[in-house]
């Protein structure tokens, strides 16, 4: 329960951040290609910032898109089965290497943020640790979203 409710307020905000990531994105890219062929002059932190832009949408995506079950899978073999009971347990199994992975990308994701917290991006305007900070924060929100979703598989399991 107490996961759930988590993961309902996670989603919440991460669907707000990922739709403000992308307007942002698509509002830096329309710029650069106004300045660039239009007024031909190119801002180059419009380029950087919206490569930056890009990861986070990604990633953040990918927690929604794990939440709702529209992440990418192969099912052809999943839909060939006959037993629930054994597909329940291949979707277990599919997200338990979601989890593992959701625990790599935070644990590598903080080591790769605190080493860059002193580093400056190309164009000077802060951390780039601020920027890598995506890695850990959807790590953990990964990790949250596929615990919920294993904790009910297992609680719907056919004995």
């Amino acid at each position: 329960m107490v996961l759930k409710k988590a993961d309902g307020l996670l989603i919440k905000i991460t669907d707000f951040f990922t739709i403000v990531s992308m307007f942002s994105l698509t509002i830096m890219v329309s710029f650069q290609v106004l300045n660039r062929f239009i007024l031909h002059w190119p801002a180059a932190w419009t380029e950087e910032m919206a490569r930056y832009n890009f990861v986070w949408v990604s990633l953040l995506g990918a927690v929604s898109a794990l939440h709702y079950k529209r992440h990418l899978s192969v099912d052809i073999l999943f839909e060939t089965l006959k037993s629930e009971k054994l597909k329940k347990k291949l979707t277990v199994i599919g997200l338990l290497f979601i989890l593992l992975f959701s625990l790599i990308l935070t644990w590598t994701g903080w080591q790769y943020t605190k080493a860059n917290i002193n580093v400056n991006c190309e164009f000077g305007a802060f951390p780039l640790g601020i920027i890598y900070a995506i890695m850990p924060i959807s790590g953990i929100l990964l990790t949250v979203v596929s615990l919920r979703q294993i904790v009910e598989e297992l609680g719907n399991l056919p004995r």
